[in-house]
C-alpha cells in the first residue's frame, strides 16, 4: 500500500528543526516502527530514532503519532494515517537529542525523587511478609508501567508545573504506598506535595496515551485523597479559603461559607 510518512527531523549540529516526509509502499500488516525501520535501513541511513524489544515491553519506541504520544511498535501504521498521511514526531515535554529521540532525564530525575523503591519494615519472625490478593490487586496495575514516557509527553501540567513529578511517577508512589510491607507510607504521601500533584488538570491525557491501560489520573485523585487525610490542603483552593467563600477545603460547596 502506498502512503507517505511525514517524520519531524532535528539536526544539532544546525539546531535546524524541519518535516520531511517519505514515500513508501509497504505490506499493509507492518507496524509504525516498522515503518521507521524500513525508512531508515533502505531509504535514508540518517533518520535517528530509539526502539528495542519491539513487545511492548521496554518502552523505548514511544513517540507522537499524528499529534499524540503512543508506543510505535504496538500500533498498525496503515491503520492510523489520516488522509494517506503518518505524521510522526518525538516525545513533547523533553530536549530533543536527534531526530526523534529525546533526552529523557528530566523525567527520569523526578521519578528518583519519589524514592521508586521499596523500604521495607521489619521482617517478621520466623516467617514472611503475607499479602492478601486484594492488597496485591490495588497495586498490580501500577506495577505494569513500563516507563515509556507517553503520558508524560502529553500531560498539560507537565509543560505548564516543571515541578510536577508527571503521570507515571504519581502512580509509580501509589504502587508503594498501597503495599503494606513499605515502611514509609506517610513519607510518600506528603512527598506527593513536593511534586506538585494538585497541579493535575484532571484531563485524562495520561490514560488515553498509556499503552498499557493504566489510569495515572485515577492514581493521582487516590494520592490527592490521601494527601488531603494527612491534613495536606489543595493550594489551589486556598484563594477561596482566605475570602472565606462557600468552599470547603477540599473544593467541596458549603453554604455555611457566605
Amino acid at each position: 500500500m502506498k502512503y507517505q510518512v511525514k517524520i519531524k527531523r532535528y539536526n544539532p549540529t544546525k539546531n535546524e528543526t524541519y518535516f520531511q516526509t517519505y514515500d513508501v509502499d509497504l505490506d499493509e500488516k507492518l507496524t509504525i516502527l516498522e515503518v521507521i525501520e524500513y525508512i531508515k535501513n533502505k531509504i535514508d541511513p540518517t533518520l535517528t530514532y530509539r526502539a528495542f524489544c519491539k513487545s511492548a515491553i521496554c518502552g523505548s519506541c514511544a513517540m507522537i503519532v499524528n499529534e499524540q504520544s503512543k508506543l510505535t511498535c504496538k500500533l498498525n501504521a496503515v491503520e492510523n494515517l489520516i488522509d494517506g498521511i503518518l505524521t510522526i514526531e518525538p516525545l513533547k515535554n523533553f530536549e530533543i537529542i536527534k531526530d526523534l529521540v529525546v533526552n529523557q532525564d528530566k523525567g527520569f530525575n523526578k521519578l528518583k525523587q519519589t524514592k521508586p523503591f521499596m523500604i521495607p519494615k521489619e521482617s517478621p519472625k520466623n516467617s514472611e511478609f503475607l499479602i492478601s490478593h486484594n492488597e496485591e490487586k490495588s497495586y498490580d496495575k501500577q506495577s505494569e508501567c513500563i516507563l515509556c514516557m507517553a503520558c508524560y509527553s502529553d500531560c498539560p501540567a507537565v509543560e505548564n508545573d516543571e515541578n510536577y513529578f508527571g503521570p507515571f511517577a504519581f502512580s509509580k508512589m501509589l504502587r508503594f504506598i498501597n503495599d503494606s510491607r513499605d515502611s514509609i507510607t506517610n513519607e510518600r504521601i506528603n512527598l506527593t506535595m513536593q511534586g506538585n500533584i494538585f497541579s493535575c488538570v484532571e484531563c485524562q491525557a495520561c490514560i488515553i496515551a498509556c499503552p498499557k491501560g493504566l489510569a495515572p489520573q485515577f492514581d493521582i485523585k487516590t494520592l490527592q485523597t490521601k494527601a488531603m487525610g494527612l491534613g495536606h490542603q489543595n493550594p489551589n483552593m486556598q484563594s477561596f479559603g482566605n475570602f472565606g467563600s462557600g468552599f470547603d477545603d477540599f473544593g467541596g460547596f458549603n453554604p455555611n461559607g457566605f
